[in-house]
């Protein structure tokens, strides 16, 4: 028994003297790891890293949803709108517009975007810049001029399809990567929008001290809630860009650009100098023509369709005449199967159309959102570059309802994606103009916007009595957005 015993004592020894070295083990591990973990920078700046894209992620997809998601096109709002920057570090956006160029770089307005209060690994509030093409207010001009109400000259100020960022962003190495000035006429190539992580103060190169992020500079200062109050508010150092957003000398000032220049943008990344001391590190995210512009166009595909059903509905299934793509007044045209959207300018709208049927309505429903675009003025921006076509089962027929099931070339045929003659209406956003088209598709001319083929392409370049269209992958030869019922 004593034996047994002492076996027993001898065994639980040696298990608790496995037990210590297994922990013994693992404390060492886990110091050296821990150890690591503190002196590796590449550990340590992965993590920050991951923090600072998550947070530029998120503001990214804000502010495209806010651009795209835009629904009440009452006061002019346009698909593809953004807010101005804030300028006082209230989170709200710029107030009353951002009609100067120092206007248009300032924080990211996170609370006039729903957002929580995002910050950089540096805990900094992110900053934002927009290219003037794109902001909210005051909205770049888009009129009508001349008798017929087609554009003249005007086309630089619309926003739509054929609208171009005017950023330029350089990467680490000084490289151009992307170019506001836009010298390719094919190519959008400037970005839309830049979200900024300014990162932990620095020393501006030529300056003589490190930034200053505090409330009292220059006689400026801040509200309890540290809201800026200085007019200018630039006089407050909070809400000063160069205390913020850092400078590569005789390459980019972070803090300032010009629109449509391809010398003064802003540049992104860590850049350290000779001595291995950081000089910069701004870290970018962009928001690109590719980014926004196919979401912009479902969106305005959307909106027209919805508008076109809902007239479909209060009128026996039918839907009105096209304006004909050489009357460029926008009048819906008797017999006209393909063409532009008669656009609601006043009064009466589809006259042709209850002219062949006096039985349908003259003009777009007024009850509900449906044709709020159309009837506003949001519509002069894409009005240009939005077709139609309606099949012939279900146009304009005085007193009758839609037939039965479509037959033979009756209905429309879009193919791909399929062979079936079985729609009823097909809204078509032209893409940007393609240079790879026979003539580059034109777009200034009276002549050049009568032509359907500067818009369109394969065999949605349609005619008044046909009933083909297709849906291709973007591609140098076709961009067209299409949505169908």
């Amino acid at each position: 028994m004593r034996r047994i015993a002492a076996s027993q004592q001898r065994q639980r020894l040696a298990q608790r003297g496995q037990v210590l070295l297994i922990m013994l083990v693992i404390l060492v591990m886990g110091v050296g790891v821990a150890f690591y973990t503190f002196v590796s920078p590449t550990g340590s700046a992965t993590e920050r890293d991951k923090i600072t894209a998550a947070a530029l992620a998120q503001a990214k997809e804000a502010l495209i949803g806010y651009a795209a998601g835009i629904s009440n096109f009452t006061g002019g709002y346009r698909p593809g709108d953004l807010p101005c920057p804030d300028t006082n570090d209230s989170g709200f956006f710029g107030s009353p517009n951002c009609n100067t160029q120092a206007s248009r770089i300032g924080r990211l307005p996170w609370k006039g975007l729903g957002l929580p209060d995002l910050r950089d690994a540096d805990g900094e509030r992110l900053w934002y810049a927009v290219s003037n093409n794109f902001k909210k207010d005051t909205r770049t001009s888009c009129i009508l001029v001349g008798q017929l109400g087609y554009f003249v000259g005007a086309e630089a100020g619309c926003l739509n399809s054929d609208s171009r960022g005017t950023i330029t962003i350089r990467n680490s190495a000084g490289t151009v990567i992307y170019d506001g000035s836009n010298p390719d006429q094919y190519t959008p190539s400037g970005v839309i929008a830049v979200i900024f992580a300014p990162g932990a103060v620095l020393q501006r190169q030529g300056s003589v001290s490190p930034q200053d992020r505090s409330c009292t500079n220059a006689g400026g200062s801040c509200t309890a809630a540290g809201v800026c109050n200085s007019s200018p508010t630039t006089n407050t150092a909070k809400c000063n860009p160069v205390n913020y957003l850092d400078i590569l000398s005789g390459v980019e000032d972070n803090a300032n650009f010009t629109d449509g220049s391809n010398s003064d943008g802003f540049i992104n990344g860590v850049i350290r100098n000779a001595s291995g001391n950081v000089i910069l590190n701004d870290r970018l995210i962009v928001i690109t023509y590719q980014d926004l512009m196919p979401l912009l166009q479902r969106k305005v595909a959307k909106e027209v369709l919805n508008c076109l059903s809902a007239y479909a509905a209060s009128n026996n299934g039918r839907y009105p005449w096209a304006a004909d793509v050489t009357d460029l007044s926008y009048q819906d045209t008797n017999n006209t199967r393909f063409g532009r959207i008669p656009d609601g300018i006043s009064g009466n709208l589809l006259t042709r159309t209850v002219t062949t049927a006096p039985t349908m309505t003259d003009r777009w429903p007024t009850a509900g959102t449906e044709c709020n675009m159309i009837r506003g003025t949001a519509w002069n921006n894409w009005k240009e570059i939005v077709f139609y076509g309606v099949a012939d089962a279900y146009k304009p027929v005085s007193g009758l309802p839609v037939g039965g099931p479509c037959g033979g070339t009756s209905c429309l045929l879009v193919n791909p994606p399929s062979s079936l003659v079985d729609k009823r209406v097909v809204v078509t956003v032209a893409g940007k103009r393609l240079s790879a088209v026979s003539g580059g598709q034109p777009r200034t001319s009276v002549a050049n916007k009568q032509n359907p083929a500067n818009y369109l392409e394969g065999t949605n370049v349609n005619t008044p009595t046909s009933y083909t269209y297709e849906v291709q992958p973007i591609s140098t030869t076709f961009n067209d957005f299409l949505l169908y019922q």
